[in-house]
């Protein structure tokens, strides 16, 4: 066999500079050299624990090496795999250069490891060659990788991860389709599973929101939205639902704190030259009427000398229309000298979303017909007329209607339900009324 030479990765540089490749590396390039290697018995299977620890987010159909390849490529971020990821046609040089690398690449996937686990006496409880148990949260979509490595030309290799790239993306957006802001992108592992279909009523709003995001999507202009109105009503829920509903899609979403407005150049500069397309999401904004924050915003939004990504759009949530808190002093004229000037600059933060979709609290109808169409989704076994009767006194209780006082009704009335259905079997056994 070869001797594996880790220096010419110059694009795939992650895989040059793994810990657990190197390991492997030099166990084999130690083997084929003079076959003593038991003095290497620890990391022999530190790099076992390594595929273990590897393979919680396992995405392919085949052994915990293979697995852990397969991943460092996904996840690797260099010239070829962003370019591909954008769809644009990859340099000349960069290809050969690719072309080169993917002859080690498969010398690594390849690796023999059968020989290795014979000297360590590890035959049948080698992790390397140990075939990865079925994972109901795994879509096997890196099996298009490992198809990759395994193909007999090298050439068409490298069509199938270029490809890949273009289809899936690369590195931390490859894995992850939300993101939480923290100084930096943190991946969401468990997603929010709200879909349109659970989010009764409001159709018209829905439909705006899902229309305007198909827009950004293909590709054709899109607006930045503002949702406002009564708490509960389901606005944050209509955004994360974009999520389940273009799953398929390059969509990704990045969740910014009010806090960390002013970071929001920083994030724009490290995924406007990506090959997804991104909604920023600020859940519950407002502005008190001191501060000074929304200016940066309302820039960023339109109007700023740098121009807003064709990539990127801006979906904010809040229960105020004009964002900003309004007082009765900035309707007055103690204070400022040119106080509507003053007034008109605060409020125009609104104008700048393209698209502004308005949600309001339902009335006693429209919150009866939610409730009953989440009982019946979910299978709640109650007559209408007590389902309506425990529904009305739950609303005075909570003294608001909305779709989330509903769904909280519904959570209440199925526990209720599954409680009084156990109490009754109970005292039927008690009674020895049941076998």
């Amino acid at each position: 066999m070869s001797k594996i030479n880790l220096d010419i990765l110059i694009l795939y540089g992650n895989i040059r500079q793994d810990e657990t490749i190197n390991s492997a590396t030099k166990l084999f390039n130690e083997f084929d050299y003079h076959e003593y290697i038991s003095y290497m018995q620890a990391d022999y299977y530190r790099i076992q624990e390594s595929l273990l620890e590897a393979s919680v987010d396992s995405c392919i159909d085949g052994t915990y090496w293979q697995n852990y390849i397969c991943k460092l490529i996904s996840e690797s971020e260099n010239r070829f795999s962003l370019m591909s990821e954008k769809g644009k046609m990859v340099d000349k040089n960069i290809y050969k250069i690719a072309l080169r690398e993917i002859k080690e690449l498969k010398m690594l996937y390849r690796l023999d490891w059968n020989r290795i686990d014979e000297i360590f006496g590890n035959t049948e409880t080698s992790v390397y060659t140990m075939k990865l148990q079925d994972n109901p949260a795994c879509t096997g979509y890196r099996d298009k990788i490992k198809n990759a490595m395994e193909s007999d030309s090298d050439q068409e290799t490298m069509e199938m991860l270029k490809d890949y790239y273009q289809e899936r993306g690369c590195g931390i957006f490859e894995k992850y389709q939300a993101f939480i802001w923290d100084e930096k992108l943190v991946g969401v592992s468990n997603l929010d599973k709200i879909t349109f279909y659970q989010l009764i009523g409001y159709e018209r709003q829905k439909a705006a929101l899902i229309e305007n995001t198909e827009f950004f999507l293909r590709g054709y202009s899109a607006n930045n939205v503002l949702l406002h109105g009564d708490r509960g009503t389901g606005k944050s829920s209509c955004v994360k639902a974009l999520l389940n509903k273009f799953h398929d899609s390059k969509l990704r979403m990045i969740s910014l704190n009010k806090n960390h407005i002013d970071h929001l150049y920083r994030i724009i500069d490290i995924i406007a030259d990506r090959g997804y397309k991104y909604i920023i999401y600020i859940d519950d904004l407002s502005f008190e009427e001191t501060e000074t924050g929304y200016k940066q915003f309302k820039s960023i939004l339109e109007g700023g000398i740098e121009a807003q990504p064709s990539n990127v759009l801006i979906y904010v949530t809040s229960n105020r229309r004009n964002i900003i808190k309004e007082t009765w002093n900035d309707r007055e004229d103690g204070g400022e000298v040119h106080s509507r000037e003053g007034m008109q600059e605060r409020l125009s933060l609104a104008d700048r979303f393209g698209l502004t979709i308005t949600f309001s609290a339902p009335d006693k109808e429209n919150f009866l017909r939610i409730v009953k169409g989440i009982a019946e989704r979910e299978g709640i076994e109650m007559k209408e007329s007590c389902l309506i009767e425990e529904a009305l006194m739950w609303d005075v209780r909570q003294k608001g209607r909305s779709g989330r006082s509903a769904r909280q009704f519904i959570n209440y009335i199925h526990s209720k339900t599954m409680l009084e259905k156990e109490n009754s079997v109970n005292a039927a056994l008690s009674k020895g009324d049941l076998d």
